[in-house]
């Protein structure tokens, strides 16, 4: 059985996407992949979700904002589907990805630019909660593979 590889995208892969493929490849085993990516992305892993992520038992240290571009090379992993968290009220055009998968959106609200402290680490902890809540009812749909072998 091959790998099903998806792109979790959002405008600046710096809170839902990074979320989304850590929560994503959590206990993964071979059958699906995740990665994520940013149309414009930050310059770098944002500290309250680099600290949410250590909270969760990921390893924040493997993640960072990354180009979607990284994923249209002829050297990357095939992509397989495509995830958007589009904002709301903006828009954004997602490039053409080698293949042409399938696409699927996920809403999820952007965390808060403006909240500092606590306030930002608890945005980005509830943030993470609905990622994982929309994946794991993405999956119950069959809209997203499992990342479990079958």
């Amino acid at each position: 059985m091959l790998q099903t590889n998806i792109l979790f995208v959002d405008e600046a892969n710096s809170d839902r996407s990074i979320l989304a493929e850590a929560y994503f490849n959590q206990g993964i085993a071979y059958s699906a992949r995740a990665f994520s990516a940013g149309i414009a992305p930050a310059d770098g892993l944002d500290r309250a979700v680099y600290d949410v992520m250590r909270e969760k038992g990921i390893i924040p240290d493997d993640y960072c904002p990354k180009p979607i571009d990284i994923f249209l090379q002829p050297y990357s992993p095939r992509i397989d589907l495509v995830v958007a968290f589009r904002p709301r009220g903006k828009v954004f055009k997602l490039p053409i990805v080698p293949y042409r998968p399938p696409m699927i959106d996920l809403l999820i609200d952007e965390v808060d630019g403006s909240l500092e402290g606590k306030a930002r680490k608890q945005a980005i902890r509830d943030c993470y909660a609905d990622v994982g809540l929309a994946i794991d009812r993405a999956k119950a749909k069959g809209l997203l593979p499992s990342s479990q072998a079958a």
